[in-house]
């Protein structure tokens, strides 16, 4: 498929054959393509978790408006935004800025105090802040992991219904540290793809000049 079609077959399924499994090969395809995805200032704000316990499963499930695709899916992803290891002056900032070997003292230098003035001045060392960048940063890594899939025929169906609350509780997440950004399960769809409903570029598009 080109890229448009890719675009076209992914639709939010809703429904997987739970008798259709990702093979390894595929699967590692999928978690490369949100691994290499765009972040801000590098960051890669993300981690992601691999739920295949089927007991966890049915407790995401019931936290997560009871949504089927959580059980029936092949694999299930759940997308944890960093909170604590983003801000200034974590270990987790000082080994991105110094892996860039090639780079001169200087230009380290120059990098840790411009981290230093994005992080502090617009985040402010605030938890609530932090998180919500970092869950912008997910939705990224999330969108190229689902069109990465749809490449390979494979479903996929984005996730945010449910108690950000009560998951971070099921999965025993410290909330200071991360916090579940989005749900995604992955898997092939037991039913027809629904028809796609689109605005047109004309009521989307401004061009200024």
């Amino acid at each position: 498929m080109n890229f448009l079609e890719v675009m076209k077959f992914r639709h939010a399924c809703k429904i997987f054959d739970e008798n259709k499994k990702i093979s390894a090969g595929e699967f590692d395809f999928i978690l490369e393509a949100g691994r290499l995805s765009p972040s801000a200032m590098g960051l890669e704000q993300w981690d992601f978790l691999v739920v295949q316990n089927k007991e966890l499963r049915q407790k995401i499930r019931e936290v997560s408006w009871d949504q089927p695709q959580i059980t029936s899916c092949s694999h299930l992803v759940v997308i944890l935004g960093k909170v604590a290891e983003i801000k200034y002056g974590s270990e987790y900032v000082d080994k991105i800025i110094a892996r860039c070997e090639d780079k001169a003292p200087e230009t380290i230098a120059q990098r840790r105090n411009f981290y230093r003035d994005v992080l502090v001045e617009n985040f402010k060392n605030d938890d609530e802040l932090t998180f919500q960048w970092s869950h912008e940063q997910c939705m990224i890594a999330a969108a190229n992991m689902m069109n990465a899939a749809a490449s390979l025929g494979i479903d996929s169906c984005p996730v945010e219904g449910f108690d950000r609350a009560a998951l971070n509780e099921v999965l025993g997440l410290d909330t200071s540290k991360q916090r579940v950004a989005i749900v995604v399960p992955f898997g092939y769809r037991l039913n027809p793809q629904p028809k796609k409903y689109r605005r047109e570029l004309s009521d989307i598009v401004k061009w200024i000049y």
